[in-house]
């Protein structure tokens, strides 16, 4: 009997699809690497049907898939070969609210954006933003690549949020890991482990966060540079001073102009800086002047917007402006991230990449993290072009490196960068593979992401 007979066997009708249409959808991600078809799709709504699931994999030996939103941008949401999708796009219920304590449980598939709006009415929020993609990524998948956002600069990322997690691992047992203790010193910290792995360990099906209130007031400002160096500088120096920023976003000229070409904007096209400070009043216009002066010592002024607009719905567009700026051009990426104190070496070495391939770079990111975006333009039909464009991607990575940062600061692994992983990590991935192994025997979870066994 096949795996796809199996799961008709075993789930309520309607749970499980081969229709083409949904097997298309279900392919692919949101990165450019190429899509793989799945044998079926299967829509879950519990840790029971999960495991039934898993168990099932597990004796015919069919790799698994794990999909949300299928925002991912690196490959880790792409099926793999002869593979399920097991789909928790449905599992959106908020189980649990402690508002007194700070704390809810929600199941994976709940939209960022959703659990936030209903956070609002106890003046509560989940505070690692995604960057644009708050409308649509999942909760299991930020913590699936402990992703981050605009405000994880003053906020932290998602790991520093989860304090339990509920979990199938890969022989279908049902596992829950930490509990609601806001500080713990028992044992090992599998949470941080389950974080960022990519659903190559396990499968998220409940999260317990710790949460925030809403802060008192918010003050946002935008500050524009003769020159991506010294917004850059700049950025390394409000850090160094200590200025409690709750956000800054760097995005250099031609990311200016590409949000231009898109939405009409009539930005000033120069690199800047989008800031956000959070407090009272009196907080928040203290650390935006001292912010203020920083830029001016490096030859920066205030940006000023339009009239209703807001900074951070046009930092939403961002990617969007780039993909159509060179239509039928495809759109290479990376998250890399690094010591504050590199970020100007970085932008520089990135715009040196661009002039010497001939090839566009946009560069912009979450900086106050040390993270940036360096998105390359290319014609992907173009055989010489795309080739190089690889090439560059690699060398922004492995110049990365050697500044002692990360290939990934937020998006995580896949397959996109599954090459230079091991350039990162050395003789520890081997260490990893063990632990793969302890939670996943047969290696059905998500194969072939991150590295390989």
């Amino acid at each position: 009997m096949s795996i796809i007979d199996k799961l008709l066997q075993v789930m309520p009708k309607g749970q499980v699809s081969t229709q083409t249409d949904h097997l298309n959808v279900d392919s692919k991600d949101e990165s450019t690497l190429e899509p793989v078809i799945p044998l079926a799709v299967v829509w879950v709504d519990s840790a029971e049907q999960i495991s039934d699931i898993v168990k099932l994999c597990n004796e015919t030996d069919t790799p698994l898939t794990t999909r949300g939103a299928g925002s991912a941008l690196e490959g880790s949401t792409i099926p793999s070969a002869n593979g399920i999708v097991l789909d928790v796009s449905r599992m959106t219920d908020i189980i649990q609210f402690w508002p007194d304590d700070l704390q809810v449980k929600v199941q994976p598939g709940i939209i960022y954006d959703n659990l936030n709006d209903y956070l609002k009415s106890e003046s509560l929020f989940f505070p690692p933003s995604p960057g644009g993609s708050g409308d649509i990524a999942t909760i299991g998948g930020m913590v699936s690549t402990n992703a981050s956002g605009i405000y994880s600069v003053k906020y932290g990322g998602t790991k520093d949020y989860i304090l339990e997690l509920e979990i199938v691992t890969g022989d279908g047992i049902i596992m829950k890991i930490g509990n609601r203790a806001i500080k713990r010193s028992s044992g090992y910290n599998l949470i941080d482990l389950i974080s960022g792995s990519e659903g190559t360990l396990a499968v998220i099906t409940a999260v317990t966060l710790k949460l925030a209130g809403l802060p008192e007031g918010r003050l946002k400002t935008a500050f524009k540079f003769e020159s991506e160096n010294n917004a850059a500088q700049a950025v390394s120096e409000i850090c160094k001073y200590g200025i409690d920023v709750a956000a800054i976003e760097f995005l250099d000229k031609k990311v200016m102009e590409a949000l231009n070409l898109l939405k009409d904007y009539n930005l000033q096209e120069v690199p800047a800086l989008f800031l956000e400070f959070h407090g009272s009043d009196d907080v928040v216009r203290s650390n935006n002047e001292m912010a203020a002066s920083i830029c001016e010592e490096l030859g920066g002024s205030e940006l000023k917007l339009s009239d209703g607009q807001n900074p951070w719905e046009i930092r939403h567009y961002v990617t969007d402006a780039i993909k159509h700026r060179k239509p039928g051009y495809t759109i290479l990426r990376n998250d890399v991230a690094f010591p504050i104190s590199k970020l100007p070496e970085m932008v520089s070495y990135c715009n040196a990449l661009s002039d010497e391939y001939k090839i566009m770079i946009h560069a912009f990111g979450h900086v106050g993290l040390g993270l940036l975006h360096a998105l390359i333009l290319a014609d992907k039909t173009n055989e010489k072009e795309w080739a190089q464009a690889i090439e560059m991607n690699d060398l922004i990575i492995k110049k990365t490196l050697k500044l002692q940062g990360t290939i990934s600061g937020e998006h995580g692994i896949g397959v996109g960068h599954k090459n230079l992983f091991a350039l990162e990590h050395g003789n520890t991935v081997t260490i990893m593979q063990k632990i793969k192994k302890q939670f996943d025997p047969q290696n059905i979870l998500n194969p072939g992401k991150i590295f390989d066994l």
